[in-house]
């Protein structure tokens, strides 16, 4: 008996059942029995190694079940995730078409007939509000103005004896030494000379004021954009003939036409950055100042005017660029990186860990793919923690750890 415990022990042994029901030991070598003796000498033999046999393949058969349960749980007790919090969601308008006009545009018209006489400035040069820009030589206003000056004169002279014939009227009518007919005559031219005064001055005043508009001045601090007459040119008043054009350029506007979509984001303060082919990777940053609050029936969209300092003068009126607002609205939007999703058969969804570490299968709802971002309208808040790149193996109520690390998201 120990001969044979002895020899399954150092020879690697193995115990099947035979298709006929008999117990085989494999890698023993049987003793033959010494000649003469009976093989039922032994009765025992047969029934102990047949005990032994099962012994070993019960517990080899236990150990593989226990070994098989302890692999299956032990992935599930070891599962460690990454987390991110959302953040919420900034909401841009996208890049729009822009252009940019002067503060203020004004023409420069005559407002007296004559021939100009001089010019002192061109396009290009910067004025202040009073600078004398030309003059115009008025010949016929200035004959006007003499002839008026004459008539005035002559106007006070017959005032003046017209008001002494009424003081003198007036006392031989207190007297009764002239009759009231003639007293009423008196008053009257006295009134009659007041009047033709005040309309020979009024003249005069006129006169004098296409004078001074023979001095062509700025009207406001500016550039002069455009000269349009020269020395000797005849300038008939009232003909619309422009002289000059003027531009205030700092501060400039710029004229946006938003679409009807996001024409309720957009607000006065709104900030937004103009860009410029010939300023490569260069940003103007404007304010929103004012608004149409009225959608044009035609584009379907929000006239918008932004300002924007200018004062190098670098930025030129009338020039095309494009305009990107930053519009920051309440919604309950956030953002996530695209990782993060979990595709499911009851939709798309994402893995959220709670404060006990337990997972939650959450379906969402995506407002806006942006690439490596999603937007995401429902089903997520701020302080969540979603899980990135789940396992797909990941199940409600399943035990997780949180990775130690920096929790944030893929944008930051």
């Amino acid at each position: 008996m120990k001969r044979i415990v002895s020899d399954l022990s150092q020879n690697q042994t193995e115990i099947s059942q035979g298709s006929s029901g008999v117990v085989e030991i494999s890698g023993y070598k049987s003793v033959p029995d010494k000649p003469g003796k009976s093989r039922k000498k032994f009765p025992f033999l047969a029934g102990a190694v047949v005990l032994i046999a099962l012994g070993v393949i019960g517990l080899k058969v236990r150990f593989s079940r226990t070994q098989a349960v302890q692999q299956a749980l032990q992935p599930a007790a070891e599962v460690t995730v990454s987390v991110i919090h959302p953040r919420k969601a900034p909401i841009t308008i996208p890049v729009l078409p822009a252009q940019t006009e002067a503060y203020t545009n004004a023409p420069i018209y005559a407002q007296t007939s004559g021939y100009l006489k001089i010019w002192y400035v061109d396009i290009r040069a910067k004025v202040k509000a009073g600078d004398v820009l030309a003059e115009i030589d008025t010949p016929e206003v200035d004959q006007e103005l003499d002839q008026a000056q004459a008539q005035l004169d002559e106007a006070r002279a017959a005032l003046h004896l017209a008001e002494v014939t009424w003081r003198r009227s007036q006392e031989l009518f207190k007297r009764k030494v002239i009759a009231a007919q003639d007293y009423d005559t008196a008053t009257d031219t006295y009134g009659e000379n007041q009047a033709t005064v005040i309309a020979d001055q009024a003249n005069i005043d006129r006169l004098e004021a296409l004078e001074a508009f023979k001095i062509i001045k700025a009207p406001f601090t500016g550039v002069v954009t455009a000269r349009n007459t020269d020395i000797g040119d005849y300038i008939p008043s009232g003909s619309g003939a422009q002289l000059f054009r003027m531009q205030q350029t700092s501060p400039l506007r710029v004229y946006v036409s938003v679409p009807q979509a996001f024409a309720d984001l957009v607000r006065i303060g709104t900030d937004g950055d103009l860009t410029l082919d010939e300023f490569p990777g260069r940003k103007f940053r404007g304010r929103v100042t004012n608004t149409a609050r009225a959608v044009d029936p035609t584009s379907r969209a929000l006239l918008i005017e932004l300002q924007l300092p200018n004062e190098t003068g670098e930025l030129l009126p009338g020039a095309y660029g494009l305009i990107k607002l930053q519009v920051n609205d309440d919604t309950r939007m956030v953002t996530i990186p695209s990782n993060a999703l979990l595709f499911r058969s009851e939709g798309t969804t994402v893995g959220v860990v709670d404060t006990h570490g337990r997972v939650e299968i959450r379906p969402i709802t995506i407002n806006l793919n942006l690439g490596d971002l999603l937007e995401i309208s429902q089903g997520l808040s701020a302080t969540d923690r979603v899980i990135v790149d789940p396992l797909d193996s990941l199940a409600n109520g399943m035990a997780v750890k949180v990775a130690d690390q920096k929790q944030t998201s893929k944008e930051e």
